[in-house]
């Protein structure tokens, strides 16, 4: 098992995260940490001695965003399994070991999702559905911690596992920017290719869900990978409600302009090549936004 730490400037989150990993029941064969571009230092205590006998290795890249910073990090891997994690969680001592067993009971291809807690305090849920054309998440519940996998529509990014061959079959993340729906877009490739998104309700973490991120983040990102998303994926009205909904932001002209120029043709053509579920049935299936 690979796991992969995408981090920039996390500062005491990052070492905090990794101690939570290594005092699980199940500890990785490797640690992958990708610094996307940090400049706080962070990174450098996991170069020291104690971090390497572990298997934890830092790689720098420029700032390229979470979605390049994790493929970084799937292409280094060895192990058969990738786990992505967020540099700002904290694993139960079973998170591990439970997503393992997953691994090896609910089919190798499936992409598994498992619980994620607000470090706050409350909780959040357990995979994730689309509720509006900005293609903004709500949470699930989590089912009874006895239950066993069981499909759900998205796994969010903050932690997921998957087979590392079904990974790079599926293309890994795409070439979005800074960071927000690689997720979504992750999770609907996975359903359109044939594979289940699975809740893992027992796999527990907390995770630190944040207004801000502690780098400054361009206002126009997200915009531009709505806009990508629904280029890639979408057709007539519900391809038109997302791109309208980009009009008004910041910059939307240039946004728009610069997804229709890029190679959302060339994506959308290869995962349609690879698609053996329509679209509209996964809106059947887990329920419309509309």
């Amino acid at each position: 098992m690979s796991l992969i730490v995408s981090t920039l400037d996390e500062g005491a989150e990052l070492p905090a995260t990794l101690e939570s990993v290594y005092a699980g029941t199940v500890v990785p064969d490797e640690t992958i940490v990708v610094d996307d571009g940090g400049t706080d230092g962070s990174c450098a205590p996991l170069e020291r001695e104690e971090w390497r006998v572990r298997g934890v290795a830092v790689h720098r890249i420029r700032r390229s965003g979470v979605a390049a910073a994790r493929n970084t990090g799937a292409r280094l891997a060895r192990g058969t399994h990738l786990v992505f994690l967020d540099a700002h969680c904290r694993l139960d001592r079973n998170c591990l070991a439970r997503l393992r067993a997953a691994a090896l009971d609910a089919g190798p291809d499936a992409v598994l999702a498992p619980t994620l807690s607000d470090a706050a305090g409350a909780a959040a849920g357990c995979g994730a559905r689309l509720i509006d054309a900005h293609l903004r998440t709500r949470w699930l519940p989590p089912e009874p911690d006895s239950a066993a996998p069981y499909a759900v529509p998205l796994a969010p990014g903050g932690c997921l596992a998957v087979r590392r061959a079904t990974f790079h079959r599926l293309g890994g993340f795409g070439a979005f920017r800074e960071l927000g729906l690689e997720d979504v877009d992750f999770s609907l490739r996975t359903w359109r290719a044939g594979l289940d998104v699975l809740a893992v309700p027992g796999a527990r973490l907390t995770h630190r869900f944040r207004p801000y991120p502690p780098y400054r983040l361009s206002g126009t990102s997200r915009a531009y990978n709505l806009a990508r998303t629904a280029l890639v994926h979408f057709d007539g009205s519900r391809r038109e409600e997302c791109l309208r909904k980009v009009i008004g932001t910041p910059r939307a002209a240039e946004v728009l302009v610069e997804a229709f120029a890029g190679d959302w043709e060339t994506q959308r053509a290869t995962v349609e090549s690879t698609s053996v579920r329509p679209l509209e049935a996964y809106f059947e299936t887990f329920g419309d936004w509309r």
